[in-house]
C-alpha cells in the first residue's frame, strides 16, 4: 500500500469516547485529569462524538487538568470577594525566591541564584503538596537544609505581607475555604494512580467525588532487541504492519527517556512510516505520528530567531549564531535566501577575527548589496535599539520595547506563517505578556537583566502544538490514560532505563522526606509506585508490547523488574515491512565527455595532485565541482593562521638578512631584536583585529610563542652547512606539469655549493616518507623539485623545515649528500637524478588522471584517508566505518 494512501486512511481514525465518560458528561459532572493532554484528548473525543451523532451545537464539556481547575476556583473566589491574595505565576514566584537568595549573605557567590531559586521553588512545592509546610521549622540538619528553612520563612513572611499566594499552597487554602463553588453534579477524577496528600485532603472535604481508571486488560508481550536502534526499527516496523492491517488503529508509543531519544525516533519513524514525506515534504501534510510532550519554547526556530535578534542589540553574537540567523525564514525573505547562504559561506566564515563573533554594527558593514532587504531590516533594528533603549525601565515597558525591536527587524513578516509557526508566535506573544506581569514587585531592570528574565521564561515554557489527532501518539509514561489505545509499544523497558529514578530535593531534610513519604525517600514505596504505573500502562490498550535493548552503550541490561512482574509472552518475529515498493534501477550509459579544463592556471597548485593521490573522486569534487564544507571558526588563531604567521616571520627575516654569514654575524641580542621586529611585522594585520584587553594579551602570548619557537631555529640555521637564500615565498603562476598549468608558491629556495635546496616550513607532523609511492601523501616538495631542477642549477636537496613546538627542530629530507643541509633520509633511488625522474613520472601521471576526469571512489588507505574528507555525502562510502576515527584535528591536516 502506498505511503500517501495509507496515511489518508489512518487520518480517518476517530477517538472513541469511553461510555463512562460520556455518561458523566451528560449528567454535568466536571471531569479532572492529571494533565493537559488527557483533558484535550477527551474534549476532542466528545466533539467528534457529538458531530457523529448529528448534533449541530453543544455546550463544551467541563473537562480540565487538575491544576487549571484549582486556579479557576481561586479566581472565582477572587471575583466574588472571598479571596484577596494574588496568585503568583511560576515566573513571579521565581523572582521572589531569587530576591530572597541573593539577599542572603550566607549564600556562596559561586552558586547561580537562578538555579538555587528553581531548586527552592521546587522544594517548596513538594513540601506544600505533601502537607509538610508547618513541619519544616526546626527540621534542618545540614547547611543546605538550614538555608532553605531560612529562605522559606522569609518567603512566607513576604507573601503574607504583600498578599501573595504560591500555587503550591492553593490546595491548602481552598481546603480551608467555606462555600467553594463546586459543581452540583460532582467531580470525576480520571486516571489518578494516587493523589498528592494536599489534593487528597481537599477532595476529602468535597462531595461527591468519584474516581475512574481507564483499563483494557490484555496479556502483554516482551521483545528483546540487540541495541536501541534495532529496538526502534522493530517498533516502527510493527506499527507499519499494524496500520496496514487496520488503518483506523490508534497506537501509543511510550518512551521513558523521550527527551533524549526524540531526534532518533523522529528520524526512524519518518523513514519507516512516511517515507514519501521525506522525499516530497509539504508543510500542509502532517506526519502520521506526533509527540504529546512539548519542548521548551526557546528551542523553536521562531523564538530562537527572536532571542538572537534581541541579544544582537545588546552584545556581539557568535558567528555560528549569526549563520543561524542568516538562514532563518523568519528574518530572510525567500528571494534573498540563496544570497544570504552565499554570504555566510564565502564571506562571513572567511572574515579574519580573533574572536568568532560580531556586533550588529560590524555585520552591517559586511553585508553585500545582494541583501538589500536584510540590510534594511537590520539597520532599522540598529536604529531602534540606539534610540529606544533606556538604562532601566519596568518589565511591562521592556515587553513593549522587545516587541518594537522585533517589529523593526521585520521578524516573522518575511512570509505567511503556517499553522505551527502561528501557534508558536501566539505562545511567544503570551511569554512577552508574562514578562510584563513581573511589575508586581516594582523593580526596574536593565535591558540585559530583562532579556535574561525573558530568556528564562522561554526556557521554562513548554510548547506543544495543537494535536492533529495523528493515529500514532508518542508519549511519556505519565501521559497514558483518559482514552484507551488499540495498541501500545513501550520502549526502553530495561532495568537500566525503567523506571525513571525519582528525583529528591537536597533542600528538604531527609528525615522529613521520609516522614512525609515524599517520592524517592523510600525505595520500597518507589518500586511499588513504578509497578502500579507499569501495570496501568499494560492495561491501556488491547495489544501491548514492552521492549528493551540488550546492549546500551557499554552496558548489558535485562528487562525491568516492573515489567517482568507482568505475565509476558515473547513477541513473534516480524517480517520486513516496506512502505514503498522497490523499483528496479534504470541503467543509463554515461558517455558524456567532461568539458576541458579552463585554459588558465589552476588554483590549488600541489593540492590538486595531493587530493588526486589520496582519492580521485575527492580531487574532482573539490577542484572541479568546488564542493567544500563551511570553515569553522575558533577562538583566537586557528592552526592554519598560526602556521601562516611562521611563514610571514621567516619571509620577513630572510628579507633583512640574506645568507648564513649575515645570520652568524649578528650578536644574540641583535638576533633577538631582529626576530622581534619580524614578528611584529607579521602580526601587523592581526593587531588591527584586537578590540579588547583580552585580545591584546592573547597577541602578546603569540609573540612570546613565536620568539620561543624561532630563537632555537635560528641556532639550527647557523649550524648547518653554508647557504644563501635565493627566494622566499616565490610564486610561479604558470607552472606546467603534463596537461596541467598550475599556480604554485614555494616557501624558500636556498643556494648551496652542491646546488639548490627547496624548503617547506611545517608546523605540523611531516616526514619524507610522505613523498614516496605512486600515490604520495605530500607531493608538494617533489613537485617543486621537478619543476625547479635544471642542468645548470640542479636540485641538491629538498626538506621539511620542522618548526613544531615540543619536537626536535630539524630539516627532514633528501639530498645528494650530508654536506648539503646536514643528515638526510635515505632515498628510494641511488641518485637525486633518478629520484627526480621517478617523481616526474608519478606526478605527471596524477596530473593526467585529473585532467582526464578520473572520478574513481578509491581512497588510498580507507578509512584513514577519509578522516577529514567533507565529500562523504557525495561518495556514499559506508559512514559507519568512520565513526571511531579520532576527530581531533592536528596542527596541519594531512589534506587541507
Amino acid at each position: 500500500m502506498g505511503g500517501t494512501r495509507l496515511y489518508k486512511q489512518i487520518m480517518q481514525s476517530v477517538t472513541t469516547l469511553p461510555p463512562v465518560i460520556a455518561e458523566a458528561i451528560s449528567r454535568g459532572v466536571t471531569i479532572l485529569t492529571p494533565g493537559q493532554r488527557a483533558a484535550r484528548t477527551l474534549r476532542l473525543a466528545y466533539d467528534l462524538h457529538q458531530r457523529a451523532s448529528g448534533i449541530p451545537t453543544w455546550t463544551p464539556p467541563e473537562i480540565h487538568p487538575l491544576d487549571s481547575w484549582l486556579t479557576t476556583l481561586w479566581h472565582r473566589l477572587t471575583v466574588t470577594g472571598q479571596a484577596d491574595r494574588l496568585l503568583l505565576n511560576p515566573t513571579q514566584e521565581h523572582v521572589l525566591w531569587r530576591q530572597i537568595i541573593t539577599s542572603d549573605p550566607e549564600v556562596s557567590g559561586l552558586r547561580s541564584p537562578d538555579s538555587l531559586a528553581s531548586m527552592a521553588a521546587s522544594a517548596w512545592r513538594t513540601l506544600c503538596l505533601h502537607n509538610g509546610r508547618t513541619r519544616l521549622p526546626g527540621s534542618a540538619t545540614s547547611t543546605d537544609t538550614r538555608a532553605f528553612e531560612r529562605w522559606a520563612q522569609t518567603f512566607q513572611r513576604l507573601c503574607l505581607r504583600q498578599a501573595y499566594l504560591s500555587p503550591a499552597q492553593l490546595p491548602e487554602l481552598l481546603t480551608a475555604t467555606v462555600n467553594l463553588p463546586i459543581p452540583p453534579a460532582g467531580l470525576l477524577l480520571l486516571d489518578f494512580d494516587t493523589l498528592l496528600p494536599a489534593h487528597q485532603t481537599l477532595f476529602d472535604t468535597l462531595s461527591p467525588v468519584a474516581h475512574h481508571q481507564t483499563t483494557t486488560p490484555a496479556p502483554p508481550h516482551l521483545h528483546a532487541a540487540a541495541d536501541p536502534r534495532s529496538e526502534l526499527l522493530t517498533a516502527a516496523n510493527w506499527i507499519a504492519q499494524t496500520l496496514s492491517a487496520n488503518p483506523e488503529s490508534r497506537i501509543a508509543v511510550v518512551v521513558p527517556d523521550l527527551e533524549s531519544r526524540r531526534p532518533e525516533i523522529t528520524r526512524i519513524f519518518a523513514q519507516t512510516l512516511s517515507p514519501e514525506l521525506q522525499r516530497f515534504p509539504t508543510p500542509a501534510t502532517p506526519t502520521p505520528f506526533e509527540f504529546a510532550l512539548g519542548q521548551p519554547l526557546s528551542h523553536t526556530a521562531l523564538a530562537a530567531t527572536a532571542l538572537n535578534l534581541l541579544t544582537f542589540t545588546l552584545s556581539p553574537l557568535p558567528l555560528d549564531t549569526i549563520s543561524t540567523l542568516l538562514l532563518s525564514p523568519y528574518l530572510i525573505t525567500p528571494i534573498e535566501q540563496l544570497a544570504a547562504a552565499e554570504f555566510d559561506a564565502f564571506t562571513l566564515r572567511q572574515t579574519r577575527l580573533l574572536r568568532p563573533e560580531l556586533t550588529l554594527e560590524a555585520l552591517l558593514a559586511l553585508l553585500p548589496a545582494t541583501l538589500p532587504s536584510l540590510s534594511a531590516r537590520l539597520r532599522a533594528l540598529h536604529r531602534t535599539a540606539k534610540s529606544d533603549l533606556p538604562t532601566q525601565q519596568s518589565h511591562a515597558a521592556w515587553s513593549d520595547t522587545f516587541r518594537a525591536l522585533l517589529e523593526s527587524a521585520g521578524w516573522t513578516r518575511t512570509a505567511p506563517l503556517d499553522s505551527l509557526a502561528f501557534q508558536t508566535h501566539r505562545r511567544f506573544s503570551s511569554a512577552l505578556d508574562e514578562l510584563a506581569t513581573l511589575d508586581f514587585d516594582g523593580t526596574h531592570p536593565t535591558a540585559a537583566a530583562a532579556l535574561a528574565t525573558f530568556t528564562r521564561i522561554l526556557d521554562q515554557t513548554i510548547f506543544a502544538p495543537e494535536s492533529h489527532n495523528a493515529p500514532i501518539q508518542i508519549l511519556g509514561p505519565l501521559e497514558i490514560g483518559a482514552v484507551p489505545f488499540d495498541a501500545l509499544w513501550f520502549l526502553s523497558a530495561g532495568d537500566l532505563t525503567w523506571p525513571n529514578p525519582p528525583s529528591t530535593s537536597p533542600l528538604i531534610p531527609w528525615q522529613l522526606q521520609r516522614a512525609l513519604n515524599i517520592p524517592g525517600s523510600d525505595p520500597t514505596q518507589s518500586q511499588a509506585a513504578a509497578q502500579t504505573l507499569t501495570t496501568r500502562i499494560a492495561h491501556s490498550a488491547s495489544q501491548v508490547i514492552f521492549s528493551y535493548a540488550v546492549q546500551v552503550d557499554e552496558a548489558h541490561q535485562r528487562p525491568s523488574p516492573s515489567v517482568t512482574a507482568l505475565k509476558l509472552t515473547p513477541l513473534k518475529a516480524l517480517e520486513a515491512h516496506t512502505t514503498l515498493a522497490p523499483q528496479p534501477y534504470d541503467i543509463i550509459p554515461d558517455q558524456t565527455t567532461l568539458p576541458p579544463l579552463p585554459d588558465v592556471p589552476l588554483r590549488g597548485g600541489a593540492t590538486i595532485l595531493q587530493l588526486q593521490a589520496a582519492c580521485a573522486f575527492r580531487a574532482f569534487a573539490e577542484q572541479r565541482l568546488f564542493s567544500s564544507e563551511p570553515q569553522p571558526r575558533t577562538l583566537g588563531l586557528d592552526p592554519r593562521d598560526r602556521g601562516n604567521l611562521v611563514h610571514k616571520v621567516m619571509e620577513e627575516l630572510w628579507s633583512c638578512i640574506h645568507d648564513q654569514g649575515e645570520l652568524k654575524a649578528l650578536t644574540l641580542p641583535a638576533r633577538d631584536s631582529l626576530l622581534a621586529d619580524c614578528i611584529n611585522h607579521a602580526l601587523q594585520r592581526t593587531d588591527r583585529l584586537a578590540q579588547s584587553p583580552w585580545d591584546e594579551a592573547y597577541l602578546g602570548t603569540q609573540r612570546t610563542r613565536l620568539l620561543t619557537l624561532l630563537r632555537p631555529w635560528l641556532d639550527l640555521e647557523a649550524a648547518r652547512p653554508a647557504f644563501a637564500v635565493r627566494a622566499r615565498e616565490q610564486a610561479d603562476r604558470h607552472a606546467q606539469l603534463g596537461p596541467l598549468t598550475l599556480s604554485l608558491r614555494m616557501d624558500r629556495v636556498d643556494e648551496t655549493d652542491a646546488g639548490l635546496v627547496i624548503l617547506d616550513y611545517k608546523t605540523g607532523v611531516a616526514a619524507p616518507s610522505d613523498w614516496l609511492s605512486d600515490r604520495p601523501d605530500a607531493p608538494q616538495l617533489p613537485l617543486y623539485a621537478v619543476l625547479t631542477d635544471q642542468p645548470e642549477e640542479p636540485v641538491a636537496g629538498i626538506a621539511f623545515a620542522i618548526l613544531r613546538a615540543g619536537d626536535d627542530l630539524c630539516l627532514k629530507g633528501y639530498a645528494t649528500g650530508d654536506d648539503v643541509f646536514g643528515k638526510t633520509s635515505r632515498m628510494n633511488f641511488p641518485t637525486m637524478e633518478d629520484q627526480l625522474e621517478d617523481w616526474r613520472r608519478v606526478l605527471t601521471q596524477l596530473a593526467t588522471s585529473f585532467a582526464e576526469g578520473d572520478t574513481a571512489v578509491l581512497p588510498k588507505s580507507y578509512p584513514k584517508t577519509c578522516a577529514y574528507c567533507a565529500q562523504r555525502i557525495l561518495c556514499r562510502l559506508n559512514p559507519t566505518t568512520l565513526t571511531d576515527l579520532n576527530d581531533e584535528e592536528p596542527e596541519e591536516a594531512a589534506i587541507a
